[in-house]
């Protein structure tokens, strides 16, 4: 029987930030990874739906994700609505997934704290495992993952999803720079190069040991 992960992100590229190098790994060892966004972002200038669904489309495709399911809620004005919730609910009975990805609930972005607040009601009694975003506040981390092999591939992924290189750019940022300055620091914490983090919610320690 294969086993399943589902990643889920309010926008395209959340995914990939967050969790990108830990998917990458885990389609390796044998896992179906499956990809859910909740949003188009298509809500902000230089961002609309078709660029960014492409984008989405093939970052997906570079990671040999097994589908890609889109909810279409609106950017920028999430809610937790029950419709969400039930629609998130479905796919999860349907993946059944062994591991479930999604953002840390404490976070400047508003999209972000709602998609942890449906995948948090939608999940029921599964653990989660909360990433980092670049707008996360006090992320502590208390699980990571070594992603040392595969993140010259994480950092491709990132740019697969261009609208963000150039927003970030046109602000004399670079998105590049801000999710390599987290692996590292992540990696210094358990010894290896690059790692990500992730704060875990409902762990049971019966189905690690």
């Amino acid at each position: 029987m294969r086993r399943s992960v589902l990643a889920i992100g309010a926008h395209p590229d959340d995914i990939e930030i967050g969790c990108g190098g830990t998917l990458l790994r885990l389609i390796k060892k044998g896992y179906d990874v499956y990809l859910v966004i909740m949003t188009n972002g298509e809500n902000w200038q230089c961002k609309t739906k078709n660029v960014r669904i492409l984008e989405q489309e093939e970052a997906s495709r570079y990671l040999l994700a097994n589908h890609t399911f889109y909810l279409n809620c609106r950017d920028g004005y999430m809610q937790k609505d029950p419709v969400v919730i039930d629609q998130l609910s479905e796919i999860i009975e349907e993946v059944n997934p062994e591991i479930i990805f999604t953002h840390y609930h404490s976070d400047y972005h508003q999209d972000h704290q709602t998609t942890y607040q449906v995948t948090s009601a939608s999940a029921k009694k599964r653990t989660l495992y909360l990433y980092e975003s670049v707008t996360s506040k006090h992320f502590t981390p208390d699980t990571f993952y070594d992603i040392s092999s595969e993140y010259n591939h994480k950092q491709h992924l990132i740019g697969l999803h261009h609208s963000q290189i150039v927003k970030y750019s046109q602000r004399n940022d670079s998105l590049y720079s801000r999710v390599s300055a987290y692996n590292i620091r992540h990696g210094l914490e358990i010894g290896v190069e690059y790692a990500e983090g992730f704060v875990t919610e409902r762990a049971r320690l019966d189905k690690l040991i």
